[in-house]
């Protein structure tokens, strides 16, 4: 049933238009009539101090600065049609319904699908969210825009505007509340009566404040320091007449947050012993004086909620805060500041919809970098902080904005590497902070070694700084070794700390290379029965989880050997262009390197053989190591390193290609606990894995050949038909735990044949990588379409983590689907990219991307030089048949070194070229 619209909330609901429309503006802003008619939406306001809130069409949704410290009540999406607490704002005109400017009040809900219910319009704007409400029945607008400034203080502020359309004089008081919650995610289940009791309540002029005297945890109390503020400030910083401070005295008795008889009743604020405020759920609610507007007029109320172990802020903040002309100061500014973050990468073509979408991208790489992949609503990740993989993973893009700024930060997390190869799970807010595991299970998950490197070499690529290899580190440690299978009963955090020791007690101290080493040499020797490296606690995809024992990660063993590889060509690099001959490595861990001089050779097709040369070494290192260092002669350690990697890739061509009775062709990627291949002909029907192509695909496993019959077997096996997108894998038709928790999701939903993007991305990677555009950019324009049919995705713009068996987009905003994309388009497809710190440009745009004008261009960064380079290709030339033609650099033509479609220019020439702090680049294709 249509109601009529064309674009909104109300369209989309049905399917039957767009869910929003980017404004003219160009900065990637959009509209959205109606959008509380869509179920599940939010958007996300953050500073990159650490503040973290979520924002819905109806001003719900979180405020925290850590995942112990809520300002308001932890939501999930599944809270937002059952709560009634929201950052509200009521508006009472004498002898008629009290009116929530957010939408949030039984009157409201009970008109909601009536004709006279209010018309609503949502503006997103990177940095700010607006939410525009009109009253028929009153003649009034409200104009409610949250933002969380860009300042070091963990503050969200909402500008409440009221506006007279009306034709008449409108009289009313206005009354702003928000509940206050004022602890961890933990109580709400668990002693959230008992914890509210904690509860002082102090208030100020300007509204109200709490402080929970301790934080409560059965493992042991603690006293607690942190406020939490709600305070309310007309638009000349005019203080409320009345303040509630207990959600009990608001409500009322019988009543509720969506109607409350203060509100209903026009009720002042009571009269009653400080003490009788303490001790039960809060709430920051101030009333107003009395307002008259005249027909056209406005004004307008701030609504500040913070957070602080300072009470001086409280006072602090009127004067930054607490008037219109500062808050709409700061406003301008914050959206200034987001759109300089999101134009460092930026695009310019005859396809506005991508440039706009393409700003989302860049700002969901920040959202990562400041909510983990944690509180957002969508999340279940557990308790915060920011994972492994995450981490290394988003610093890909980061090294695209600014790569010699995020140096320090790759540096410091090779300080979670243990000396046996594995690693932290959680990274912590301080540097050298590491957590075993977020959820107290110490585990180990086999693919956690190949990220660092490779985020390492792609810095490298990119600013030719390979002297980081050789910078001195310490290895972390804890009390769980041989890859968290056992303990270390002589170690403890108070007598030992958390860095690798020597025999005589001093901090011992490794290369990044050499840290890298260990990572890359002791997972080609954890392997399995069929020689792949066992799975454990899972790869990439945690619902590999139950195979701990003797499961087996196919696809990842692709990318140790292509680790292994490329340390060998830089290695070889290195010897040519340095001169270095010899390598200083922890001695014991040169048994690993068995097929050097002096070492014993391993036979690489046994098993047990390569387990239990591990393990001894494994047993050497356990506790503490020796500190001596070695040299080891580089062109030993690169066949070394060489011959690994060959075996990984011989072994994987040779035992896990599959092909069906039907012909068709892929990789295995798994073995079960059984000890069983999970992919290829199966009694339940086939059995495919995207990833387990993708990574073949992109480091090198798959030859040339077999890609195009590997593409056509994933189109066939796990393309949606109905929607576009790669599924993860195809129905595994049983519940078996034997393989993980996948088989209990059903099919359609999260990683069990959900339309993972992080995969759907990698894989437009891999092919541009190998050369593939037609079918890298095939793929690339599923996801896009996905993303931007917003009457299908139901989301806002960007790129969600995964869409669910109806094409809605679901987990949006923090995934690693944003890094993998930007790297994917700029690095491959506008072909921005450092090779060894020379400048790489290589473009692989289609013909169709040149658009009517016959150009396009990227904004971006490379060695710390702004550039827009500008593609001209006036003859239409597929991607395939142009070559770069010349190239010029602020009007002057430069000797490139031409190669087809690829022009370079040396690091030492760059500088000398880039002057500027932005420089023009024009590149003639024909």
């Amino acid at each position: 049933m249509s109601d009529g619209k064309t674009v909104g909330g109300k369209a989309a609901r049905y399917s039957e238009g767009p869910l929003w429309t980017y404004t003219e503006k160009h900065d990637g802003s959009f509209v959205s009539p109606d959008a509380e008619y869509v179920s599940r939406l939010y958007f996300p306001v953050l500073n990159r101090y650490g503040m973290k809130c979520s924002v819905t069409p109806e001003l719900k949704g979180d405020i925290c600065s850590s995942f112990h410290t809520y300002h308001s009540v932890p939501k999930v999406t599944e809270d937002f049609h059952r709560s009634n607490d929201s950052r509200n704002f009521w508006v009472y005109v004498e002898d008629k319904q009290p009116w929530s400017a957010t939408g949030v009040s039984a009157a409201a809900k009970a008109k909601k699908w009536q004709d006279d219910a209010d018309d609503t319009c949502v503006t997103g704007q990177i940095g700010s969210f607006t939410i525009e409400r009109k009253n028929k029945t009153l003649g009034l607008k409200s104009t409610a825009t949250t933002f969380v400034p860009h300042v070091k203080e963990f503050v969200e502020l909402t500008l409440f505007t009221i506006e007279n359309t009306s034709s008449f004089p409108v009289t009313f008081t206005p009354t702003m509340a928000n509940p206050i919650y004022g602890r961890t995610p933990d109580n709400l289940r668990d002693h959230r009566v008992v914890t509210s009791m904690f509860i002082e309540g102090t208030s100020h002029p300007y509204g109200v404040s709490i402080r929970p005297k301790i934080n409560f945890n059965e493992h042991g109390h603690s006293d607690n320091d942190t406020r939490y503020a709600v305070f309310g400030y007309g638009e000349d910083g005019e203080q409320p007449q009345h303040i509630w401070r207990t959600v009990r005295d608001f409500a009322g008795e019988g009543g509720s947050l969506d109607n409350p008889v203060a509100v209903c009743k026009n009720l002042d604020g009571p009269e009653v012993e400080p003490r009788q405020y303490d001790g039960f759920e809060a709430v920051g609610a101030m009333k107003f004086a009395e307002v008259t507007l005249a027909p056209g007029d406005s004004k307008t109320w701030i609504m500040l909620n913070g957070i602080t172990e300072d009470p001086a802020d409280f006072d602090s903040w009127h004067s930054r805060y607490g008037s219109m002309a500062a808050a709409q100061r700061l406003l301008e500014d914050t959206c200034a500041y987001w759109q300089e973050i999101v134009n460092e990468v930026s695009f310019d073509s005859d396809n506005i919809q991508f440039d706009n979408w393409a700003k989302w991208i860049n700002f969901q790489l920040i959202c990562r970098q400041v909510y983990g992949n944690s509180y957002l609503p969508d999340f279940g990740y557990g308790r915060g902080g920011r994972g492994w993989r995450d981490l290394f993973s988003d610093l890909l893009a980061i090294f695209l904005i600014d790569p010699q700024s995020a140096s320090d930060e790759i540096q410091n997390e090779f300080l979670g590497i243990r000396v046996d190869g594995t690693n932290a799970t959680i990274v912590g807010t301080k540097p050298g902070e590491f957590i075993a595991d977020r959820n107290q299970v110490p585990r180990t998950w086999s693919e956690h070694g190949t990220w660092p490197f490779f985020v390492l070499n792609f810095y490298m690529e990119q600013t030719g700084d390979y002297d980081v290899l050789f910078k001195d580190f310490t290895y972390w440690k804890d009390a769980f070794v041989f890859r968290s299978k056992k303990r270390d009963d002589a170690w403890s955090t108070e007598e030992y700390g958390n860095k690798q020791k020597t025999a005589d007690g001093s901090v011992y101290r490794g290369t990044i290379l050499e840290h890298t080493l260990i990572q890359q040499l002791s997972s080609f020797f954890h392997v399995g029965t069929h020689n792949n490296i066992l799975l454990e606690g899972a790869d990439w995809n945690d619902t590999y989880d139950m195979a701990r024992d003797r499961g087996e990660s196919v696809c990842f063993f692709n990318w140790y050997a292509h680790n292994l590889k490329t340390i060998a060509d830089v290695l070889t690099f290195l010897k040519q262009t340095k001169g270095i001959t010899t390598i200083k490595l922890l001695k014991e861990m040169t048994v690993l390197l068995d097929s050097m001089p002096g070492q014993t050779k391993i036979p690489y097709d046994s098993p047990e053989a390569k387990r239990n040369h591990l393990f001894a070494y494994y047993d050497r290192v356990k506790h503490v190591v020796s500190g001596e260092r070695v040299d080891v002669p580089v062109d030993d350690l690169i066949a070394d390193l060489r011959g690994k990697a060959d075996a990984v890739y011989e072994h994987i061509r040779t035992n896990e290609l599959i092909t069906t009775k039907d012909g068709d062709i892929f990789y295995n990627g798994h073995y079960d606990n059984d000890e069983n291949r999970v992919h290829g002909e199966h009694p339940a029907g086939i059995r495919i894995d995207l990833t387990s192509q993708v990574l073949p695909t992109m480091f090198g496993t798959a030859t040339d050949e077999q890609i195009p019959q590997i593409f056509a077997s994933v189109k066939k096996y796990l393309r949606d038909p109905d929607t576009g997108g790669l599924r993860l894998c195809s129905e595994f038709k049983e519940d078996r735990m034997y393989f993980g928790r996948l088989t209990g999701f059903v099919f359609g939903h999260k990683e069990h044949g959900g339309k993972w993007m992080q995969q759907n991305v990698m894989y437009i990677l891999g092919l541009y990588r190998r050369g593939f555009v037609n079918e890298a950019y095939e793929i690339f324009t599923d996801v896009f379409t996905m993303c931007h049919n917003s009457k299908i995705s139901k989301i806002f713009p960007g790129i969600p983590s995964y869409f669910e068996m109806d094409g809605r987009g679901a987990y949006h905003y923090l995934t690693g689907s944003a890094t993998w994309l930007m790297i994917a388009i700029v690095t491959q497809m506008y072909g921005i990219r450092g090779r060894r710190g020379d400048f790489v440009i290589n473009p692989k745009l289609k013909v169709e991307q040149f658009g009517n004008s016959g150009q396009c261009t990227i904004q971006c960064n490379f060695r710390n030089r702004r550039m827009r380079v500008t593609y001209r290709n006036p003859q239409a030339v597929e991607w395939d048949s142009y070559a770069v033609k010349s190239v010029t650099v602020n009007g002057n033509k430069v000797s490139f070194n031409i190669d087809g479609p690829r022009a370079t220019l040396s690091a030492e020439s760059f500088d000398s070229v880039f002057t500027k702090e932005h420089n023009e680049v024009w590149v003639a294709l024909g």
